[in-house]
């Protein structure tokens, strides 16, 4: 009597091993390609499950047949998958989108309210910031043209009287010059004359 017990118990475990196995792997296979943002997290979900579907069947085998494998232990497993495919996968498959149109739009929600309390003061600040520096540089740009326009006259006034002296094609400039070339004209040809002789 016992070993029939445990033997029925250890195929309704195997049983509700398979079910449970296929609607894990439904259901997280259903939120990660629901949105692509999860789609890298496959890979490593599918590593996590098959490790913890061989530690949870043979837990289930170690408290019911204290760890002995059968050989109809993975058709045990394939009757309850089968089961739950052909029972229950559409109700999983429907829940868990559900699931995804509600964190989505929770999401959303959160994004959107948080926006209007901090987003939309933070980018209103941002632009009055830029654009009190913008009419800053446009007065200090005015400003810095004002005063250099006031030194250009005030230097034009300063140097009216001598404004001929500084000058580099004045007269008296040219003049200096002639004389200049004159002199040293003059002296070469002085230096040039033969000495007149002595008889």
């Amino acid at each position: 009597m016992i070993d029939v017990m445990t033997n029925a118990g250890y195929v309704v475990w195997m049983l509700i091993a398979g079910w449970c196995m296929g609607s894990v792997f439904d259901f997280y296979s259903t939120v990660t390609g629901a949105t692509r943002y999860l789609r890298w997290l496959r890979p490593i979900l599918d590593l996590f499950f098959w490790i913890a579907s061989g530690l949870a069947v043979y837990y289930l085998t170690f408290i019911t047949i204290q760890g002995e494998f059968r050989m109809y232990t993975f058709l045990l497993i394939c009757v309850g998958y089968l089961v739950y495919r052909a029972v229950f996968r559409r109700v999983v498959t429907r829940s868990a989108f559900a699931i995804v149109r509600f964190v989505k739009a929770l999401i959303l929600f959160f994004g959107r309210f948080f926006y209007r309390l901090i987003g939309i003061p933070v980018l209103t600040f941002v632009r009055a910031v830029f654009a009190l520096v913008r009419i800053v540089y446009v007065i200090g740009c005015r400003l810095e043209n004002g005063v250099a326009a006031t030194v250009s006259v005030i230097l034009k006034i300063v140097f009216f009287p001598v404004r001929n002296l500084m000058t580099p094609e004045r007269r008296w400039r040219k003049k200096l010059q002639e004389w200049e070339q004159g002199f040293w004209v003059w002296l070469s040809n002085l230096l040039k004359k033969k000495p007149r002789s002595v008889s």
